[in-house]
């Protein structure tokens, strides 16, 4: 295995773990206290979520491509999230709400 390839496949372990750490926090949080849930249910959680966030980034990524950009802004969130406008007001100022 290249070097490359060894380090990239930590990166993503390390993302996969930050991401199960991060879910289970929300799910201890979010549901009644005698709810538990298995790891083969975090599991699939954890995946589904890193499944979209990198369809997300593909989005981001075409977008400002589009616009002859190097950079994702603002506007291409925007865009992403033009379906669900109340995450676009979660990530607008106050003063522009």
């Amino acid at each position: 295995m290249s070097t490359r390839k060894a380090e990239n496949d930590k990166i993503l372990a390390q993302l996969k773990g930050k991401l199960w750490y991060c879910i289970e926090r929300q799910i201890a949080e979010e549901t009644p206290f005698d709810t538990s849930c298995t790891a083969s249910f975090t599991n699939a959680l954890v995946e589904l979520c890193y499944l979209q966030l990198v369809e997300m980034g593909k989005d981001l990524e075409a977008f400002a491509r589009h616009a002859s950009r190097d950079t994702i802004t603002v506007d291409d969130m925007m865009l992403l999230l033009r379906k669900t406008p109340h995450l676009q007001k979660m990530l607008l100022p106050d003063d522009l709400r």
